[in-house]
Formats: C-alpha cells, sequence, structure tokens
C-alpha cells in the first residue's frame, strides 16, 4: 500500500467514526429530548390528579380505585396518602412500580418495585431519572397514569351520582314529608253553598 493511499485510508476511516460519532451524539440528544416531554407530560398528569376535588367519599373511591388496578392492598395506598403525598405522585409511583415488576430480570413484586422506586423519589430524583437507573422508558408508564386516571375518574362520578340520588331522594322525602305536616295543619275548607240558579 502507498503512502498517499494510507492517508487516503486513514482520512476515510477518521470521517467514519466522526460521522458515528456525531450520530451517536444527537440520538442521545434526541433520547434526552424524549425523556424531558414524556417527564412534562407526567408532571402535567400529576398536576392534574393532584388537583381534582378533595372529600373523604371521593378519597375512598381513588384508595379503591387505585388499589384495584395496580393490585396493591388499600392500606398501601392510605399509606402513602398520609404520608402527604398527592394523587398524581401516587398514581405515577404505581405505574412506575408495576412497569419495574413487570420487567425486572429478578422476580419482583409490585409492592417490592415500589418500595425501590420510593427510596430513589427520596433520593429527589425525577422520574425520567428513576427511569433510566432502573432500566425502562416513560412511555408505558405513561400509558399507566392515563388509563388510571380514567379508573380514578369513573370512581368519583359513582361517588357523585350516588350522593346526587341521596340527596334529591332526602330532598323528596323532606318535601313530602314537609308537605303532610302542612295538610295536616291546614284547617279543612268551608264548603261552598251552592248558587240558585245553576
Amino acid at each position: 500500500m502507498t503512502e498517499r493511499n494510507h492517508v487516503l485510508l486513514k482520512m476515510i476511516l477518521g470521517a467514519g467514526i466522526g460521522c458515528m460519532l456525531a450520530v451517536g451524539s444527537a440520538s442521545g440528544v434526541v433520547l434526552a429530548q424524549g425523556t424531558a416531554a414524556e417527564e412534562q407530560t407526567l408532571e402535567k398528569k400529576a398536576t392534574t390528579l393532584n388537583g381534582m376535588p378533595a372529600s373523604p367519599k371521593l378519597d375512598e373511591a381513588r384508595v379503591q380505585a387505585l388499589a384495584k388496578q395496580f393490585n396493591v392492598p388499600e392500606s398501601r395506598i392510605a399509606e402513602l396518602r398520609n404520608q402527604k403525598m398527592g394523587w398524581g405522585e401516587i398514581t405515577i409511583g404505581l405505574a412506575m412500580a408495576e412497569h419495574l415488576a413487570a420487567t425486572s430480570q429478578t422476580p419482583m413484586t409490585t409492592e417490592q418495585a415500589l418500595t425501590k422506586v420510593e427510596q430513589l423519589r427520596g433520593e429527589k430524583m425525577g422520574w425520567g431519572r428513576i427511569a433510566k437507573d432502573l432500566g425502562f422508558k416513560l412511555g408505558p408508564v405513561i400509558s399507566k397514569v392515563e388509563r388510571s386516571e380514567t379508573a380514578v375518574r369513573t370512581a368519583d362520578r359513582e361517588v357523585i351520582a350516588r350522593d346526587d340520588g341521596k340527596s334529591k331522594a332526602d330532598h323528596l322525602e323532606k318535601a313530602s314529608g314537609a308537605e303532610r305536616k302542612d295538610r295536616l295543619d291546614r284547617p279543612e275548607r268551608a264548603a261552598r253553598p251552592e248558587r240558585p240558579g245553576r
């Protein structure tokens, strides 16, 4: 091989390696941007879930809905709620735990996975960083959170419908009771005398 061919080969190899590094770097940037966008989506979902109206009956229905959705004890969700966690953070944590349990190389329950997610979250890690550390992407987690949000909203609607039904029934019962009392308190009407000539 001549000196000229040798230099040419080095240039070609150098250009190829440079291209590979540029493509790798660009894909890393795209991947980072994708993760950031997914993390923003999760944060928006958390804000939406945290902003839902609160009441003891709604909270109880949400605990039941999430326990059923993620197959964890209601007491565990109540425990998270008692730690002052919002519905958004609880839902995302459960979704991540369920995904981790399903994709982990070593067998793991959702409960064990949730403990791991809580530990990392306690270290002030964002959702994207937690997913990266645990070896998965946020896309499947977002899907689980969306399904859970639907389940929570359905539970809320059922509570509101039951309460509306009860309040309407109570109102009707009170109204009918008041009408009966009103009738009993009213004096009898005097019969009208008949007019002559009719």
